[in-house]
């Protein structure tokens, strides 16, 4: 499909960021449990709200992209020309189906005894 490349390097930004913020938000719990735990631990939120707030900016970050990508695909769809332009480069990126190589002849059997 038109842009395909692309797309797929957009989605997959996106599933690092996802991913990324998935890390900071256990990294909030962890800072927090802390507190609980250990008595040595440091009794401010601010570790914990920081890392909650990138977690935010991240998922944000992602949720822009998968929407602005979403909205592409959603225009190439509606657009007639679009779908006949996209079929057309898969069925050249497929190509002609692969030919079948001839199979070599199996190799003679030696079925008398060896010479000595």
């Amino acid at each position: 499909m038109k842009d395909g490349a692309e797309n797929l390097a957009h989605l997959a930004g996106s599933c690092s960021q996802i991913s990324l913020a998935a890390t900071l938000c256990n990294l909030a719990i962890h800072h927090r449990t802390e507190i609980l735990l250990y008595e040595d631990a440091d009794p401010t939120p601010a570790t914990g709200r920081d890392q909650l707030r990138r977690t935010n900016d991240e998922l944000q970050r992602a949720a822009t992209t998968y929407r602005t990508v979403s909205r592409r695909l959603s225009r190439r769809l509606a657009s007639f020309s679009a779908r006949a332009e996209d079929r057309q480069l898969i069925a050249q990126a497929q190509g002609p189906s692969p030919q079948k190589a001839p199979s070599a002849p199996p190799a003679p059997r030696h079925t008398g005894s060896p010479k000595r």
